[in-house]
């Protein structure tokens, strides 16, 4: 049990589940290295589903204490709200929700969007109503409220009729093994997924909103192989049976080691999406030296600083033009070095920097 008095954080890393790999989980991993960087608690409090998948740069750090939480939806919202209690300075949160049962500390929470609210694909779900009564409630009872862009923020607006009592968008952090800087056993990971250099890489889980669709219509009007990564199987059928002709490598999941390689290796990066809430692929490629081309809608524009080259997510030519154009040795390096330089403010610790700032503020108001 934690003694009362003792200062720490909460932060919500059920995120961290077996074969998952996710931005959330990006996100929560980079933040909580920071975190354990800084001087603003002495512990740092991870209630986990799975205490096996914990990434590796967490493990094993004096100030890190992980702790596994009951199965149970229920029980696992009531342990968390438990542990907000008795000396806890903060309760951080990966998701647009606080704890179910209630938090007995300044809580911030995180909205990175809000498509399973409002996408026609996903609101009928039976779970919409119960998720957008607790993104409401938090943005209420937070006390502060991240945003990943400032298109999630209006998109929050919108539906919830106010961005929270306070707000602040805070691009996350790239982790620093997104580098240019090749491995020596690269050209075995790419074996190991069965995959030649100077692919087409598009990753995501496959949902309706990334819109693999398009890509798919033009894959026989390409000289490079798109190989998407990370789409599970029920959304490989999904798209699958909707353009049976298409030519395409499937990779269902990748090891997060793995993932900077098979990068790497990329002759560029796609985002064909629709709609997103902030798009880490497009910055991770940058980061390792690798272009992207992403769909000109605000969200992906804004946080690519407009380095990426741009299509019209509708409008099949304007991708196969962007494909063509990287073709092209001088705008290839082009595209390269506008990349590399908007991506290095956001490269590793140094992208968390204002969030460790907001943080600290609160943790700060706390103890006064």
């Amino acid at each position: 049990m934690l003694k009362t008095g003792t200062k720490y954080i909460v932060v919500d890393a059920r995120e961290f589940a077996p074969g998952k790999s996710s931005g959330i989980g990006r996100v929560l991993e980079g933040l909580v290295d920071a975190l354990a960087e800084s001087d603003i608690v002495r512990e740092i409090i991870l209630p986990i589903s799975f205490c096996d998948t914990v990434p590796l740069l967490l493990k094993n750090r004096e100030k890190i204490r992980i702790l596994e939480t009951p199965y149970s939806f229920f029980k696992s919202e009531k342990f968390i709200t438990n542990l907000t209690k008795n000396g806890a300075s903060a309760f951080i949160s990966p998701y647009p929700k606080l704890p179910l049962f209630g938090c007995h500390c300044d809580a911030i929470h995180t909205v990175h969007d809000v498509l399973d609210l409002t996408h026609p694909a996903y609101r009928k779900r039976y779970k919409v109503f119960f998720d957008g009564f607790r993104l409401k409630r938090a943005l209420k009872k937070a006390a502060l409220t991240w945003y990943d862009s400032s298109w999630s923020l209006q998109e929050t607006k919108k539906y919830a009729g106010s961005p929270g009592n306070n707000h602040k968008i805070r691009f996350p952090g790239v982790d620093k093994s997104f580098n240019t800087e090749r491995q020596n056993n690269e050209e075995n990971v790419l074996k190991q997924y069965e995959l030649t250099s100077e692919y087409i890489l598009v990753l995501g889980n496959g949902s309706p909103h990334k819109n693999l669709g398009g890509l798919l219509e033009i894959s026989d009007q390409i000289s490079k192989e798109f190989v998407f990564a990370g789409v599970s199987k029920k959304n490989q059928g999904y798209w699958k049976s909707r353009h049976p002709r298409a030519t395409a490598k499937w990779i269902d999941h990748i090891l997060e080691e793995d993932l900077p390689s098979i990068i790497r290796g990329a002759f560029c990066l796609a985002q064909p999406s629709t709609a997103e809430g902030y798009g880490y692929p497009p910055l991770e490629a940058m980061s390792c030296g690798v272009p992207a081309v992403v769909s000109n809608i605000p969200v992906l524009v804004e946080t690519t600083g407009g380095n990426a080259l741009k299509a019209d997510p509708n409008d099949n030519r304007e991708w196969i033009q962007a494909f063509e154009a990287l073709e092209k040795k001088d705008i290839y390096q082009n595209q390269l070095k506008k990349g590399l330089k908007w991506v290095q403010p956001l490269w590793g610790r140094r992208g968390w920097e204002g969030h460790i700032l907001d943080v600290e503020e609160l943790v700060r108001r706390s103890q006064k």
